[in-house]
């Protein structure tokens, strides 16, 4: 093993939607990265944002089933200070809380979010002081 760690990719709600709705493409890119070694990101308010828009018993297995990954972390809203940097990207960038916590992640460790849209980063990117790096999935079941 050379000892080097990738950098870690954080999922955005595009791609956690797919994985409620049991897209299959998905479901087995995410599961081939986690048996790479591959860390991945996920803000407990994407997840919630999912869970809203999907509002099943399957989607919330789906969550359940993503966060007890080897590895993937759920990032949570830790404290103040974090809570005021993501109101500030929230009002930076027009988007609402739960997509604003992942662009705030991305923001902060300046590392790529992993997303079905990468237009809508780009555009969100010209907002913050620091550009957004994304990895857009063209096709999962490649």
């Amino acid at each position: 093993m050379s000892g080097h760690t990738p950098t870690p990719l954080i999922l955005d709600t595009t791609v956690l939607h797919e994985l409620a709705r049991g897209e299959a493409g998905t479901i087995g890119l995410i599961q081939s990265y986690d048996a790479d070694g591959q860390p991945m990101v996920v803000s407990a308010l994407a997840i919630v944002s999912t869970l809203i828009d999907a509002h099943s018993e399957e989607a919330a297995d789906a969550m359940h089933g993503l966060a007890i990954m080897e590895n993937v972390v759920v990032a949570p809203l830790k404290d103040a200070e974090q809570a005021e940097n993501l109101a500030l990207v929230a009002v930076a960038t027009g988007l609402d809380v739960c997509e604003a916590h992942t662009a705030a992640i991305a923001d902060v460790s300046v590392c790529p979010i992993l997303t079905f849209d990468a237009a809508r980063w780009n555009e969100v990117s010209r907002s913050l002081d620091n550009h957004l790096f994304t990895i857009e999935i063209a096709d999962p079941d490649l």
